[in-house]
């Protein structure tokens, strides 16, 4: 009997917090911020969702213009030619497009071709730097049978770096 008490006191306890809570703030939720912040499928969706509205209001655009358009011609037949430039331009504004996505295409493969010029000529330098530091290495471990290093090698290395700056 006192703990069937106790528990609907706990009860009504527990149902005056809730209400109590319902007028707080909500609390931050730090998962929910983390997958907003930096989930990359968070903002795939967002971009997706925003480009379908985007493309919906390009949409309705187009129909409010062509009502527009269907009344303006059946009332005047002189409207007929602003309808064909308006056309025309749209035509031109996708060949314009189209124009400038070929040549951006192109530059990346100029830029592709460039990359890949400039790392065979850095792998050649490299390779030429190599072959120097062994023969310099060569050059400079000779021993005599004594284990003294061999000056002659040491002096024409040294005459050679005088010649050059002359």
């Amino acid at each position: 009997m006192k703990n069937n008490a106790k528990k609907m006191k706990d009860k009504n306890r527990t149902d005056e917090s809730n209400i109590g809570n319902k007028d707080r703030k909500k609390t931050f939720d730090k998962k929910k911020y983390r997958l907003q912040k930096y989930s990359n499928k968070y903002k795939i969706n967002r971009w997706e969702e925003k480009r379908k509205e985007f493309v919906l209001r390009e949409y309705y655009k187009e129909l409010k213009k062509d009502q527009q358009n269907s009344i303006g011609t059946s009332s005047n037949l002189s409207n007929t030619s602003k309808n064909e430039t308006n056309k025309s331009r749209k035509g031109y504004a996708f060949f314009k497009a189209k124009q400038q996505y070929r040549q951006k295409q192109e530059e990346k493969k100029n830029m592709l071709g460039n990359t890949i010029r400039i790392r065979i000529e850095r792998e050649e330098a490299l390779k030429k730097y190599k072959e120097k530091k062994l023969q310099n290495f060569k050059v400079l471990s000779k021993k005599t049978k004594r284990g003294q290093p061999v000056m002659k090698g040491r002096i024409e290395m040294v005459l050679e770096k005088i010649q050059q700056m002359t």
